[in-house]
């Protein structure tokens, strides 16, 4: 495993310079599971070295909120924060996470509260930034990589493996995109999540699909609002 992480370090650092540059994007998702079914707006914009993915969505009965703040370093996502928003209140899941690079620290406030030190040298990723990382990788070629994304309930990393499946046809609004399905497992773990990423659109997520034993989550694209 360490060789790997080696391998996937390497590789990140001949990237292109222009790798990072996806473009940005508004577009309307359905997020659906056992509990909810919420329609909301997901973006990716960008401002010189600053970026940000947020969804927002709500309904009569709950909304939902996410938003990811980074940096691009060396074309490797560096975290900034991660912030979960989540009504109603008694739900109790409001969570604020930040990455102090400074003092290599992560800390996390609300729902779940701790403290763990890091290094940068370690490419630790929140739930919403490491898509970024996928898109560019699955860009370059790698049909195989790993990724560690920090545990939101303790703080630790969690490493998982992805690797690329198959080839789909995909529509969206009666539009047919060339979608690449990727899947992503962990040791040790019933979770599997699916990936469909358009061709067409620099990689860009139509549809995830992250099912468990127990419960089975998915984000639809419905349409794109601007592009690019």
């Amino acid at each position: 495993m360490k060789y790997k992480f080696l391998i996937l370090s390497l590789l990140i650092c001949i990237f292109d310079v222009n790798a990072f540059e996806l473009p940005e994007y508004e577009a309307k998702y359905n997020f659906e599971s056992e509990e909810i079914s919420i329609t909301g707006i997901r973006k990716f914009k960008k401002n010189q070295n600053d970026y940000e993915i947020s969804f927002n969505g709500s309904n009569l009965l709950a909304s939902l909120s996410f938003t990811s703040k980074f940096n691009n370093n060396n074309n490797i996502v560096l975290p900034k924060t991660y912030d979960i928003k989540i009504r109603p209140k008694f739900l109790k899941r409001d969570q604020s996470v930040v990455f102090n690079q400074k003092k290599g620290l992560i800390d996390s406030i609300g729902h779940s509260s701790w403290e763990v030190s890091y290094s940068e040298s370690s490419k630790i990723f929140d739930p919403l930034n490491v898509q970024i990382m996928i898109r560019m990788f699955i860009k370059e070629g790698l049909d195989e990589f790993d990724l560690a994304i920090v545990d939101m309930e303790r703080g630790r990393p969690k490493n998982y493996t992805y690797r690329l499946k198959e080839n789909e046809k995909c529509i969206v609004a009666s539009k047919e995109y060339n979608c690449f399905i990727l899947e992503r497992s962990r040791k040790d773990s019933d979770r599997v999540v699916k990936y469909y990423l358009a061709e067409e659109l620099e990689y860009m997520f139509v549809k995830i699909i992250d099912s468990s034993p127990k419960k089975t989550n998915k984000l639809e694209l419905i349409e794109i609002l601007s592009f690019g």
